[in-house]
């Protein structure tokens, strides 16, 4: 019986009659500690050659969590993972990865997948090892995320796409983005959530489905996404003319929008920065952060509208005492 370092832990190692027993530990095992955890894997008549392989292992973990009512949207991500990984690293008996293992797989993967994918794969098998083997605790190193930076409108750019869209299928879906109501939440949105004083409920969201196309999910992306707005009259009267909110495929808004920003000059930017925008005009004219936070469906203990939605909105406007006050050294 040997007790070895193994990645983040330790390993002890028995061979007998034709099987090898591994037992994982967190720390440094004593002499009775490893007999004990070898003589009681000997007895459940368990070994690492019984555990089967990674692929197996991860299958099993996937099942566990669709189970356990995990979304469908982080299934299917859990299955992209496993679909691309390496055979070599599949066909592994899920008790004999070691730290070096997961190493190799992650350099390997790092070559033909972005840092976002890598990451992703690498928290999925962290996932399935804290699954079947608890005190397997992997460190790896992923490549640093290069931080793209995205255009954000101006108040003029967004008035201008609204100004166009007008009319279009897609009018009421954009303004209900520029009010900050995610892409999902929209989607899943009808008529029936709008009530006669033009509150819109928003209490679904739509999501990719484990099979083809979307589903609607009863409940929103988080607790306080679950949230009654107040709408313009103008938007809400549109909704019910319409007698829809959207219909078709969720992806033909984001792709009009492109079709907009190429028409108008706008510089390219994602349909989710709506979201951004609506945060950043909220804050521009003078709302609270409670405000903010409530209307656009963040639980009060997030930072995201600091970190990330409060960009700096106009600064030919709100920056023009600071041009004014370095003009006078110019």
């Amino acid at each position: 019986m040997k007790i070895e370092e193994h990645g983040n832990g330790y390993r002890v190692r028995k061979m007998y009659k034709g099987k090898t027993y591994t037992a994982y530990f967190d720390h440094k095992p004593t002499q009775k500690e490893a007999l004990l955890a070898i003589s009681s894997l000997m007895e459940g008549g368990e070994s690492s050659g019984d555990k089967g392989s990674v692929k197996e292992a991860a299958e099993k973990y996937i099942a566990d969590r669709r189970e356990r009512g995990l979304s469908p949207t982080t299934l299917i991500g859990y299955k992209s993972s496993l679909r691309n990984t390496p055979e070599w690293f599949l066909e592994m008996n899920a008790f004999d990865v070691d730290q070096k293992d997961v190493e190799r797989l992650i350099s390997e993967y790092s070559i033909t997948h972005s840092p976002k994918t890598v990451s992703n794969l690498s928290n999925f098998y962290r996932g399935v090892f804290r699954f079947i083997r608890p005190k397997f605790v992997y460190g790896v190193e992923i490549p640093r995320r290069v931080k793209k930076m995205k255009y954000e409108p101006t108040t003029r750019n967004v008035m201008d796409i609204l100004d166009y869209a007008k009319g279009s299928k897609y009018s009421v879906f954009l303004q209900l983005a520029v009010l900050g109501v995610r892409r999902g939440e929209i989607a899943a949105l009808t008529p029936a959530d709008l009530n006669s004083h033009n509150v819109l409920t928003i209490n679904k969201d739509m999501i990719k489905s484990e099979g083809i196309g979307y589903e609607i999910k009863e409940i929103p992306k988080t607790s306080a996404s679950n949230r009654r707005i107040l709408i313009p009259s103008g938007l809400a009267d549109e909704i019910r003319a319409k007698g829809y909110v959207h219909k078709g495929d969720i992806a033909q808004p984001y792709k009009y929008l492109q079709e907009v920003q190429e028409s108008l000059g706008i510089p390219h930017f994602p349909l989710h920065i709506l979201r951004h925008f609506a945060a950043a005009y909220l804050n521009k004219m003078g709302f609270t952060r409670d405000q903010i936070l409530q209307f656009c469906g963040w639980e009060k203990s997030s930072n995201v509208m600091e970190r990330v939605y409060s960009y700096n909105l106009d600064p030919e406007e709100s920056q023009k005492d600071i041009s004014d006050a370095f003009d006078n050294l110019f």
